[in-house]
């Protein structure tokens, strides 16, 4: 019969354990990675909400959000002058808090509007 030295049984028995962690970690860390986007650098995809606050109606109209939120600001300057418009015409939102909210639908409105009433001019030019 063949003799093992109880010190050579202890570190099979640690190396065997260290390999069970690390095939674990390894299935784990690939399971985690079929869930998470390839490239963080796309823009992240809308949420199923009604309602969009300034950066997510940007992102949701494809501008930046500087020139999403100038537009709307001279959007409602014009419409404030105005006693009677096409409500399509301009970017419609409330506020909670001071913070705007727009509809996609209604986005979606103003967009078809512009498509077809601007003839391929800014909307809100002087």
């Amino acid at each position: 019969m063949h003799k093992t030295h109880p010190i050579l049984q202890v570190v099979l028995v640690i190396v065997c354990c260290l390999s069970f962690i690390y095939g674990a970690k390894l299935i784990a860390d690939a399971i985690q990675a079929a869930f998470v986007p390839k490239d963080s650098s796309k823009p992240r995809a809308l949420s199923n909400a009604m309602l969009l606050t300034d950066e997510e109606a940007a992102s949701y109209v494809g501008l930046p959000e500087a020139s999403f939120k100038e537009l709307v600001n001279k959007s409602e300057a014009i419409r404030e002058k105005l006693s009677a418009y096409d409500t399509n015409q301009y970017i419609s939102f409330f506020q909670i808090n001071g913070r705007r909210y727009y509809s996609k639908s209604t986005l979606d409105k103003w967009i078809d509007y512009h498509m077809l009433h601007s003839r391929g001019k800014d909307p809100f030019s002087s």
